[in-house]
């Protein structure tokens, strides 16, 4: 990253020194962690660690924890057991991942998605509702929701859904990838899921967290690894770097005041611009925005030939020239006609992260610069 600033944390962040040090370690132990001699003891001894260490980052019992591929196992996993259980039609929040949307048409479920405000905020009394009048022909009532919005940011009333489906006899999934190590984990749901990426571990590693009445059927069958819940050899040195990850989280809680002096900033010469889920409680990093006469990827692209690192949204689906799914469940698509642009900082931001996208956005833009103020 030498000569650049990267601001995509939300896509993926930094992964930080002593992560490398635990995956090179892990590497150097031979044995298979499923394997009874002494070597295969040692790999499951740097399972066993990393999984105390993302249960307590997580807040559940380790135990009940089955390591993933990422985010998106995690969650098609969770969708897949809830309707092997007899969940006939899901409730899927507009603000989540596709990760969820998309594991449900993929799966050929019925689901119908929860409405949001136009601050990104999931309707909870249209959940209420929607609970209590509840068909039972519909099977087990299940429902998905984001903890934080990966593009606004926007952070959901978790804890509300969680009582409202525990009272409606439901599941809840509660995709917690951008939440974890930005924001307290939420009341524990029936299954939580978390990506190693977003939080200085390696990418490709992820967890699920399954409560013990939940109902699992695995994803992927083989040779019943991780208590028959996730078959296949384990990827030792990701589930290790995601425990050194989980073991030393640093707080993100300095980067909301960059993120304020960025958008006060950019409000000062852009009078046009829209800023998304700023009336909502956003993650402290995140900031979505869009300047209605200029292409997001023209941006971008320009931002990049800069030196500036930023996304168009989601990063499953950049490259992908469309609407943002978060802004038009918000009502608010005629507010971002050519896209919108996502900043996000990451635990190493200090101000001159700032001053670099400031100055880069004003020669793409070819406003005369003002300066930064602290």
């Amino acid at each position: 990253m030498t000569g650049r600033t990267y601001l995509d944390h939300n896509a993926t962040t930094i992964t930080w020194p002593h992560v490398i040090e635990a995956m090179t370690a892990a590497l150097t132990v031979t044995g298979n962690p499923s394997a009874q001699h002494s070597d295969g003891r040692a790999a499951n001894a740097l399972v066993s660690k990393a999984r105390e260490h993302v249960g307590m980052a997580m807040g559940v019992c380790a135990q009940d924890i089955v390591f993933t591929s990422g985010g998106t196992e995690s969650c098609n996993t969770a969708i897949w057991s809830g309707m092997k259980a007899g969940c006939k039609h899901l409730l899927i929040s507009s603000m989540d991942h596709p990760a969820t949307i998309n594991a449900a048409e993929n799966f050929g479920a019925s689901y119908e998605l929860i409405p949001a405000d136009s601050e990104g905020r999931t309707d909870m009394a249209w959940l209420k509702t929607r609970l209590t009048d509840w068909d039972e022909t519909d099977g087990r009532p299940f429902v998905s929701l984001v903890a934080a919005n990966s593009e606004t940011g926007v952070i959901q009333d978790v804890d509300t859904a969680v009582d409202l489906v525990a009272e409606a006899g439901g599941l809840i999934l509660v995709d917690a990838t951008q939440a974890l190590g930005k924001i307290a984990m939420p009341s524990t749901p029936d299954y939580l899921a978390v990506s190693a990426h977003k939080i200085g571990g390696p990418k490709g590693i992820g967890a699920l967290y399954v409560a013990p009445a939940a109902p699992f059927t695995p994803l992927l069958s083989g040779g019943g690894q991780e208590r028959r819940r996730r078959s296949g050899t384990h990827n030792v040195s990701g589930i290790a770097g995601f425990g050194a990850a989980c073991e030393e989280l640093i707080n993100l809680e300095h980067t909301r005041k960059l993120r304020d002096i960025l958008e006060k900033e950019l409000k000062e010469i852009e009078p046009n611009i829209v800023i998304f889920g700023e009336g909502a409680d956003r993650l402290p990093n995140t900031s979505f925005f869009a300047v209605p006469d200029a292409s997001s990827m023209t941006l971008m692209m320009g931002l990049d030939l800069e030196g500036i690192s930023v996304s168009t949204g989601t990063a499953c689906s950049s490259g992908k020239v469309g609407e943002s799914r978060a802004i038009v469940a918000m009502g608010r698509a005629a507010e971002a006609p050519k896209g919108a642009i996502r900043v996000s900082f990451g635990d190493n931001a200090q101000l001159n992260d700032v001053e670099d996208f400031y100055n880069a956005w004003t020669k793409v833009r070819r406003i005369k610069a003002k300066g930064v103020a602290a």
